[in-house]
């Protein structure tokens, strides 16, 4: 069977933080391997007809300058693809004076799907896999 999108099992969890306890019954996604760079780099080369040195640095090009635009704290829009933004999350303080950057919590990532992504999800297709939990 090729696969198609989202790879699922169905799994029995217990729900422990629940006084009863009880048992129920879940959709998980199975986690396929990743796709290492390299391997993109060379489909990447071979779809475009361009040889993968090339290729190699156009796309290590592009991650080195979307890296320096965050760093500056700028977001960068790849159109249909999507945007990253630098981000953060903070600490509350009921008083203005105690507000500082010590206030952050975590810096991170976010990415905004563009009009290729969403289009993607919303035709992805899923499949079941083997169950790997015996379900009764």
């Amino acid at each position: 069977m090729a696969q198609t999108g989202f790879v699922t099992r169905k799994t029995r969890v217990t729900l422990n933080y629940l006084e009863e306890k009880p048992e129920v019954y879940k959709l998980q996604q199975v986690v396929l391997p990743q796709i290492d760079f390299d391997t993109l780099v060379a489909e990447m080369a071979n779809s475009c007809g361009i040889p993968a040195p090339q290729t190699e640095a156009v796309i290590t090009g592009a991650l080195n300058r979307i890296v320096h635009y965050m760093e500056i704290g700028h977001a960068v829009n790849l159109k249909k693809f999507g945007t990253f933004k630098p981000a953060i999350r903070t600490k509350v303080s009921t008083k203005l004076e105690k507000l500082s950057v010590e206030n952050i919590k975590q810096k991170y990532v976010r990415f905004i799907p563009g009009k290729s992504f969403r289009n993607m999800l919303a035709n992805m297709g899923t499949e079941e896999a083997e169950n790997l939990d015996k379900v009764e």
